[in-house]
């Protein structure tokens, strides 16, 4: 009988490659134009995108590197880049192993005793930059949701966004927790698991500077996101304002969220939907591609330092202040 894990696992892989064969079977006439466009481009602008990808991989080690700190575990920026890297590869190369998140917190966790604060750190490092998707996502929703005549689309990021927000206020409140929760069996087993979400989460509650670098720093790096992609589309001639980017890209962050194989397909999908009007479908096409290419080139490298560089850790006994 086939468990729950493999069923998962080929929904995805059904879901992500199903929907990417059926965008290449919608644009086969376009292949050649979008050959054309590639071959074309301006590659001061794509040098200038990669330039700018780069430095938001970097953030986003930062960004971990302060969450470790937060569970007083004390490890370089150097270590925590890679450890970006090689959770690029293993989300996009061996999804159906083990995720990029859960090959951080074990790689982190390799050589410290801490491996609740491992975890948890990583676990939050989601978290965080799920939230600062959807808050920018919602930001987006309430200056162009209604041009998009999609009503479910509208109120499902919203919903999403304010779900979100609850669950991230009752994990980082003193008086919130999962004696909330009560049970047997299944209900149990769901108690169990929602405490060591609460407990691994709430341990940032005593550090609000903390909490605000880190949501800054992830806001920032969705910026950055955004003027890449901007970059791209001024690369292969297209003409659209960088503003409505940052009311567009969100969205098409939170739909890549729906379960597949780190958002291929859906991804793809999306940035044609919500580019096709401004720049043609050929062109959003193209966009999707380039940004697929930033994560396989992330994901090679990832591979690559997986193999050569090991990682160290080590434990301090106070947190800096």
């Amino acid at each position: 009988m086939v468990n729950k894990k493999t069923l998962s696992m080929g929904l995805r892989f059904i879901v992500s490659f199903g929907l990417f064969a059926a965008l290449l079977w919608i644009m086969r006439k376009d292949i050649g134009a979008i050959g054309s466009i590639l071959k074309n481009c301006d590659k001061s602008f794509l040098a200038a995108a990669l330039a700018i990808n780069i430095s938001s991989a970097v953030l986003m080690g930062l960004r971990l590197k302060l969450l470790l700190k937060g569970q007083k575990i004390v490890m370089g920026i150097k270590d925590t880049v890679y450890l970006t890297f090689i959770g690029f590869f293993f989300n996009n190369f061996l999804p159906t192993a083990i995720g990029g998140d859960i090959a951080k917190a074990y790689y982190t966790s390799k050589k410290t005793d801490n491996k609740l604060g491992s975890y948890a750190a990583v676990l939050s490092d989601r978290l965080f930059g799920f939230i600062a998707t959807m808050l920018i996502a919602t930001i987006g929703l309430v200056f162009i949701g209604r041009t998009l005549n999609n009503n479910a689309l509208y109120y499902s990021i919203l919903a999403v966004f304010i779900a979100s927000s609850v669950v991230t206020f009752l994990l980082l409140n003193r008086k919130a927790g999962p004696q909330m929760f009560s049970g047997t069996g299944i209900v149990s087993k769901i108690k169990e698991k929602f405490y060591q979400l609460y407990g691994a989460i709430n341990l940032y509650r005593d550090h609000p500077i903390l909490l605000i670098r880190t949501m800054l720093l992830s806001i920032f790096m969705q910026v950055c996101a955004i003027v890449s992609i901007y970059l791209f589309v001024l690369s292969i001639g297209g003409n659209m304002s960088l503003l409505k980017l940052f009311l567009i890209i969100p969205l098409v962050w939170a739909i890549s969220m729906i379960p597949s194989i780190n958002g291929l397909g859906v991804r793809e999908g999306a940035f044609v939907y919500f580019l096709k009007a401004d720049i043609g479908p050929e062109r959003a096409f193209t966009i999707s591609l380039l940004w697929l290419g930033v994560i396989i080139i992330y994901s090679i490298a990832g591979g690559i330092l997986h193999l050569i560089y090991p990682v160290k850790v080590k434990i301090s006994e106070n947190m800096e202040a």
